[in-house]
Order: structure tokens, then sequence, then C-alpha cells
């Protein structure tokens, strides 16, 4: 012990009281009962009273410290367990968006039709545009007419690919979904063949939708008879009984479809062989004579190509049909 040192003196001094008290607070533990756990409480190591009241002493400050920690301990469990109970449960965000179809689109039940000998099911109800894409429509979104009869923004589209029809359709189901108006799962598309002819005979089993009497059709379609050597404007002729315009004549309308002969057996929702060569477009136009028009009749082309004949009617389904 350094007698000329207070301050060695004062904490050498300490260390003893701590020794002893120490000492005396293993004599009372070791007399007394051991303190039962009350429940859920954190278990905080026994104090005297005189040690927690005795500002000097070493074993004070140690009481405190494990005191502290404890309580500290104690607090976080049940601020975390408050937490842990408050929390919501997480359920994923559900958005509902409600299907606004193009104006004038027509929806189109599903339902059957036959082709020469054979039953053609269409299992799926869709949409089909009331009218031809007009120029007007197909240049605000692409930026570009490519048509061989411009001036007139109401007439079809026309000497177009097969590409850049699907092209437009993909824009016009950007659109949509950006605005908001098409759920997942939907796009606009160009129909396939079988849908195409469904909707033209519309319930009907003649040649064309109008009846088998080719000589009423000037009420109803523009072809090499009446048409004067090019395209009009849509819906200005009578509608087939589903109420689409220009299903016969006025131009050509891409479909979905490879070209390839019909299968000799009944088919449920044909989409044509899974590659070919040329695609199919359908409907009779404004350069061909009426009997071309027919609901059954059907051409192709190279999807690469595009001619003055040939426009487009947009479709609309769920995306996986």
């Amino acid at each position: 012990m350094n007698l000329n040192n207070p301050r060695s003196n004062r904490r050498e001094e300490a260390l003893t009281s701590s020794a002893r008290e120490g000492e005396q607070v293993r004599k009372r533990e070791r007399g007394n009962e051991p303190r039962k756990n009350s429940g859920s409480r954190a278990h905080v190591p026994a104090c005297s009273l005189a040690e927690m009241t005795e500002p000097t002493s070493a074993g004070l400050s140690t009481c405190l410290l494990i005191l502290s920690i404890a309580l500290f301990q104690f607090g976080c469990d049940r601020r975390g367990s408050d937490v842990s109970a408050r929390r919501p449960e997480s359920s994923p965000a559900s958005s509902t968006t409600a299907l606004v179809p193009l104006t004038n689109m027509v929806l189109i039940k599903a339902g059957s039709f036959v082709r020469g000998k054979y039953p053609v099911t269409i299992t799926h109800d869709f949409w089909l545009g009331k009218y031809e894409v007009t120029q007007g429509e197909y240049t605000a979104l692409m930026g570009k007419n490519p048509s061989h009869f411009p001036g007139d923004i109401n007439r079809p589209v026309e000497r177009l690919s097969y590409f850049q029809a699907v092209a437009y359709c993909s824009a016009v189901t950007k659109r949509e979904q950006e605005a908001g108006r098409l759920p997942p799962g939907y796009a606009y598309r160009l129909p396939s063949e079988a849908e195409w002819e469904y909707a033209c005979r519309a319930g009907t089993t003649n040649l064309f939708s109008f009846g088998d009497d080719s000589g009423t059709a000037d009420q109803f379609a523009w072809t090499l008879e009446n048409s004067e050597g090019t395209t009009h404007s849509v819906g200005l002729k009578r509608p087939n009984p589903w109420g689409l315009y220009d299903m016969h004549g006025n131009v050509w309308e891409w479909c979905l479809d490879w070209f390839a002969p019909y299968p000799a057996a009944p088919l449920t929702d044909p989409t044509g062989p899974a590659s070919n060569k040329f695609k199919v477009f359908k409907g009779g136009g404004w350069n061909q004579e009426i009997e071309f028009a027919r609901s059954v009749n059907r051409f192709m082309m190279a999807p690469s190509s595009g001619i003055y004949f040939v426009g487009l009617r947009v479709a609309l389904s769920q995306s996986h049909q």
C-alpha cells in the first residue's frame, strides 16, 4: 500500500470494502431460499436495500450495472413482442383493372359454325372491331400512313404487311395497358381465321352474311362492281347481323393463321399450322368481284409483303387464347 498517495489509498479501501460486502452477500444468499422466477418477468439479481442506498460502495455500482442490463433487456423483449403483435400480416397488393374495350368493339360470344361438312367451334368470347382500322387510327398511333389511297382518314389503312399489322395491335395493347383500361392477361391482336369467319357469318349458313344472292351485295360491300377503283370510308354500307361493317369487301383483312388446306375434320379453336410460307387474309376487297368476298373465301401472302387491298381489323381477348 502506498501511504504517500491518497488517491491510491482510497482505491485500495474501496476494493477492500467491496470484498467485505461481496462476502456478506454470498453469506446471506447461502442462508436464504432461492428466489422463484415470476412467470414472464426477467430475473433481476437480488440487491439489499443497504447496497442500493450506499452511494460509495462498489457493490452498489455492480448491482446497478447488472440491474440496468437486465431491465434494458427486459424492455427490449417487451418492445419487440409488442411490435410483433401490432405488425399486420403482409398480403400481396391486389390491383383490379376494369376491362374497357376500344370504342366500337363488338363482343362475340362463343359458338360454332359449319365450314364445308365439318363444325368449327370457338370456345371463348372475344371482341372484334366494328370497323376496319382506319388510316386516321393507324397514323395517330404509329406516326405514318402506308396507304395507297390517302386523303380521307376514315378510309381503311392498307398496303401494310402482316408484321406491321401485328405491330399496330401490340402498340394498341401497350397504350391501353398504360391508360389503365386493359387488365393483365388481355391483349389486342389479329383474329384467327376461324374467329374471323365465325364473326363474318354471324350465325348464318349462307354464302354471305346477307344471304346467297350476290345481287343484293351493293347494300353491304364495296367490291369491283361498285367501288370505282378505290377504297371507301368504313361503315358506309349495311352491317352484318352482329353489327360488323365491311366484313365483305372494301379491303381484305389479315388473320393470325399461316396458310394451309383446311383439315377434313371437326375443329376446336383452330389457329392453323405452326409455320408456313404465307399468312391468311379474308373478306374480299374493292378490286375483286363479289364472288371473292364470300364468308369462306381466303387468300394468302408473305407476311413481309403489303399491298393496297389488304388491311386489318382488331380483335381483343385474353392473351393465352
